[in-house]
């Protein structure tokens, strides 16, 4: 079921979620009856489906800020974790609502972070880019992705290991030293030819700077 901000919400022009990042996130209370509310969505109840959205927006909203997911793209995980939500209330079975909603949040939020990191490496070799508020910035997001995992894939495991870690996850040499337990030196020597490696297979399949 598609979700709508609620009525009367401004975004980041309410003083409140202006503070999402410098405030404790507070749960809501499911006062509202968040369980009672679920039964009645799966029995068909569309209102009931507004009042959780309505009743847990700005918890999702406060959720992704809190994540680290920049302001542009909030909206759009907030309306996909909802959508997200609806598709799975079968398996919401005890809890509360908003517990459950968070961990969806999470999972989209780490999703999008995900995608925004592969296309900044990208950009970072080859200064390519169009933003992510545009259609011309998702198709090339899309496209992106999918020449970083084509390209990651033709990497030696060692060298695709240190890439992914250092580049798209953000991990240290050391917390990557740590994980494949491989001397930091070595760790370092990976990444260099792994990132020679990946912009010559680059420009391999026409990916110029």
């Amino acid at each position: 079921m598609n979700a709508r901000r609620p009525s009367g919400h401004s975004g980041s022009d309410d003083p409140v979620l202006a503070t999402s990042t410098s405030q404790p996130l507070e749960l809501p209370s499911d006062l509202g009856g968040g369980t009672a509310l679920v039964d009645r969505c799966r029995a068909g109840d569309e209102s009931a489906w507004r009042s959780l959205y309505d009743e847990h927006f700005d918890f999702a909203w406060r959720t992704a800020r809190r994540l680290g997911l920049p302001e542009a793209d909030v909206e759009d995980a907030v309306q996909e974790s909802f959508q997200v939500a609806w598709q799975q209330l079968h398996t919401f079975s005890w809890g509360r609502f908003s517990t459950w909603l968070y961990r969806i949040v999470a999972n989209v939020v780490s999703v999008k972070l995900r995608r925004r990191r592969v296309r900044d490496v990208f950009t970072s070799l080859f200064g390519r880019a169009e933003p992510l508020d545009s259609m011309e910035g998702r198709v090339e997001a899309r496209h992106t992705l999918r020449v970083v995992e084509a390209i990651l894939r033709k990497l030696s495991r060692e060298k695709r290991e240190a890439f992914a870690l250092f580049e798209i996850e953000g991990l240290t040499h050391e917390q990557i030293a740590e994980l494949t337990g491989a001397r930091v030196e070595t760790v370092r020597t990976r990444l260099f030819y792994a990132r020679r490696e990946f912009a010559q297979l680059a420009r391999e399949q026409g990916v110029e700077p």
